[in-house]
């Protein structure tokens, strides 16, 4: 078996993987949007006798505007276009306004520094479908803005693979809107249905031309997104590529398990995926983050056989457990985390979970037929004050706090929150503890609140209240947690979820799977009252995420 590397190097600088070794032997290019010489490079590799070879291929990318003239070009996104502007001083900044035709709303892309002698170009994304758009350039000096000449731009035609949405709950006259985007990651049970972003008013602005899962919103228009796709050693697709793109749907970088797996075989993991195999990390699942310095985490089911006995099994058993694996800018694996060396094996799930390939939200199972999802851990929260992360382990109903530091920590659980954990809960709510929780994190960044999406599953707390957003208050010192909101959004769930705290002080919370098929995008005021809700219809909403404009990101 053959597998294929590419890696570019821009200007004469080091070579930077963007595809890692991969049975995938093609890979399309995006670069950076400025003038510069780049050369590819791709190599071969021989998986049996790990044998190699390369070859590169020099290219000269040149600006598409002369003299002072601005152009505004189509990609291949029919929402999105490609704005280039001749080179402003260094010193000032760039941005590109745009408005519908005959509204006065403008928006803007976010400034940039001028570069001197190259050239501005600049994806202006948050357009309505098939709607004239007037957009221009803007130098900034100080509190001087020079802006340049309105050009016309009539964006696309939707497709029709979209969720339908509808605003179940109007905007409550009077609130103050601060984030009047909604990206939903949604997902479609059946196939077709991808990513996509509205307005408030539930119009669609924007769409991820790929069917992948969106974990993360990146500041800058970027998104980090799990997806199905060759990997570097077998034939399995489900959850095995893990991806940056941008708002085009270009792809930035990537990388897969395969090539993951090799990568910690020299740390002490030793992945032999297929039946009869002992340990095998089997996929991407749920999450992946981007931290303050540039590297990623991201979530890795691990399997292991497991003796007779192991959770009450009778006969010799799989367990499925998770890795968080510390992916560098280039995605090559700088440190990881192993459940299995840091929790107890006995406490198995609270739901006696079984997980098969592509069913129920686990990763890919390869060891055996089946195989138990002890933690289907689902979301991660990176701690800059200390380099720690948090973990949400819903099959447990716990949130962990790991020793991390940047990789250099003992990986031991410093805490667990939930029931039958290290926190005394204070409340009047006779049932305050969250089951099944999803989207766990501090919110404001740094402070002692924690956010989350209470799904209510394990409990049965959907049968009697529903889906709850939830606050807590911790004192990490005490060990003492005190409920500090809890806001219902009027319907049960089968899983999913996320919570978000906005700039006007109330939140938003997503009940990702109702039945009928419906996902619910929910915001509160501070009080816990209800002044907006949209639903989506036919499709799963894993998440959603609240946003200025799309160049913008939320905090957790």
């Amino acid at each position: 078996m053959f597998v294929f590397q590419y890696a570019v190097s821009v200007n004469g600088g080091p070579f930077r993987i963007v595809q890692d070794y991969s049975q995938s032997y093609t890979f399309a290019w995006a670069p950076e949007l400025y003038e510069q010489s780049a050369t590819i490079r791709v190599r071969i590799r021989n998986n049996e006798t790990k044998a190699t070879g390369e070859a590169t291929m020099p290219f000269q990318f040149i600006s598409r505007v002369k003299g002072a003239a601005q152009v505004v070009t189509p990609t291949a996104h029919p929402l999105v276009a490609l704005f280039s502007a001749a080179p402003c001083p260094e010193g000032k900044q760039f941005r590109v306004a745009f408005h519908a035709d005959g509204e006065e709303a403008m928006s803007r892309t976010p400034a940039q520094p001028c570069k001197g002698g190259i050239s501005n170009n600049v994806y202006v994304a948050g357009m309505r479908a098939d709607t004239e758009y007037r957009l221009r350039s803007e130098v900034i000096s100080g509190t001087n803005v020079t802006p340049g000449a309105w050009l016309p731009f009539h964006t696309g035609m939707l497709d029709g693979n979209f969720a339908a949405v509808s605003l179940a709950v109007p905007p409550t006259s009077g609130v103050d809107v601060a984030e009047p985007v909604i990206v939903y990651s949604a997902i479609s049970l059946g196939g077709g249905v991808r990513p996509f972003a509205t307005d408030l008013q539930g119009r669609v602005i924007w769409y991820l031309r790929s069917a992948d899962s969106i974990t993360r919103v990146l500041r800058g228009g970027r998104f980090l997104v799990i997806t199905d796709g060759s990997n570097s050693v077998n034939s399995t697709h489900e959850g095995q590529v893990l991806r940056e793109l941008d708002l085009a749907g270009n792809i930035i970088r990537e990388t897969n398990v395969g090539i993951v797996a090799e990568q910690l075989e020299s740390r002490g993991i030793h992945s032999d995926c297929h039946k009869g195999g002992r340990e095998c990390v089997s996929g991407f699942h749920h999450e992946a983050i981007r931290l303050p310095n540039g590297h990623t985490l991201v979530v890795a089911g691990i399997e292991r056989m497991m003796p007779t006995g192991t959770q009450g099994s009778k006969l010799p058993v799989d367990v499925l457990g998770d890795l968080i694996i510390d992916l560098d800018p280039d995605f090559q694996v700088s440190a990881f985390w192993n459940s299995f060396d840091h929790e107890d094996l006995k406490r198995k799930s609270l739901n006696d979970a079984k997980c098969h390939t592509g069913e129920g939200g686990c990763p890919a199972v390869l060891l055996a037929e089946e195989a138990n999802g002890w933690l289907h851990s689902n979301s991660l929260n990176y701690i800059p004050a200390t380099g720690d992360f948090l973990v949400s382990q819903p099959e447990q109903n716990w949130v962990l706090k790991v020793d991390w530091k940047d990789g250099k920590g003992s990986g031991n659980v410093l805490w667990r929150l939930g029931k039958d954990g290290d926190f005394k809960a204070e409340s009047k709510d006779p049932n305050p503890w969250f089951s099944f929780q999803h989207d766990a994190g501090f919110e404001p960044l740094g402070s002692d609140l924690l956010t989350l999406t209470d799904d209510g599953d394990a409990s049965g707390t959907a049968k009697k209240a529903g889906v709850r957003a939830q606050v807590w208050k911790l004192d990490e010192e005490k060990h003492i947690a005190t409920l500090v909101y809890s806001a219902p959004l009027g319907v049960g769930t089968i899983c999913c979820g996320s919570m978000q705290l906005l700039k006007n002080g109330g939140y938003t919370a997503v009940a990702g799977w109702s039945l009928p098929l419906t996902g619910r995008t929910t915001e509160f005021d501070k009080d816990g009252k209800v002044v907006l809700a949209l639903d989506i219809a036919g499709a799963v909403d894993y998440r959603s995420y609240r946003l200025e404009d799309m160049y913008s990101a939320p905090i957790k």
